[in-house]
């Protein structure tokens, strides 16, 4: 392993807040908003919802937003173009409007200054299933500095998604590392765990043992706790200005 592993971090509920009911709410009202008048919302919504079990479970060479387009396209029963541009207006106008879905972590935000400043390498490995704006869009929310991310996971430049191991895998491909060099740093023991099954020490903000599913806790890769001891398993030196 390098001096310093390349840091992998989850997004939601880890770099930034998530006030999860409220975006489960109104972030598919906003999608079913834009496609209004090509499909009726009590329609619209389960084919989003199935979609999106469909590109969860990507196995093609496409990329997920392809993969999106593409079945959005084939179940709304229009054109392609017609459907990236209704995404680009949910990703552009209607996502803007869920800022408040997405508080800061101050101590997220010392603990990245940290490393940066220690000249780590980082990755945001968020779940892949939305376009890049929207993923820098919630790292700006969250107070962050994009420059601060080597690499950043989106529908755009993903074909697989978490919890499956071949979202680890792939990303690991992307950034030409091997598992040991790398660390993940995530709050979802069944989305952000599975990292240890490929050898990838895994850190878990607020997470409980119970939580942890049995073939990765068996890995002895996980580490739970809050932020400040997530600094101390990062070999970060403790900002006494930052709050855990």
């Amino acid at each position: 392993m390098s001096p310093r592993p390349t840091v992998l971090w989850d997004l939601d509920g880890t770099l930034i807040g998530q006030r999860r009911r409220a975006f489960a709410t109104l972030m598919p009202a906003g999608a079913a908003w834009v496609f209004r008048d090509l499909m009726p919302p009590h329609r619209f919504l389960p084919l989003l919802g199935r979609t999106l079990r469909d590109v969860r479970a990507n196995d093609t060479d496409h990329t997920n937003t392809e993969l999106m387009l593409r079945l959005l396209a084939e179940r709304v029963g229009t054109g392609r173009d017609v459907v990236e541009a209704r995404l680009a207006r949910l990703a552009e106008v209607e996502f803007a409007r869920l800022r408040a879905c997405f508080p800061a972590r101050p101590a997220a935000v010392a603990a990245v200054r940290g490393l940066t400043q220690a000249g780590a390498r980082q990755v945001v490995a968020t779940n892949p299933l939305w376009p890049r704006s929207t993923v820098e869009a919630r790292i700006r929310w969250g107070g962050h500095d994009l420059t601060s991310f080597a690499f950043v996971t989106s529908g755009e430049t993903m074909r697989r998604a978490k919890p499956r191991l071949d979202f680890y895998r792939e990303l690991l491909d992307r950034l030409g590392a091997a598992a040991g060099d790398c660390v993940m740093v995530g709050n979802d023991p069944a989305s952000d765990g599975p990292a240890a099954q490929l050898g990838i020490p895994v850190f878990l903000l607020g997470a409980r043992t119970t939580d942890i599913p049995l073939a990765v806790a068996r890995t002895g890769l996980i580490t739970a706790g809050d932020h400040r001891a997530l600094r101390r398993w990062l070999g970060i030196e403790e900002d006494l200005c930052s709050s855990s």
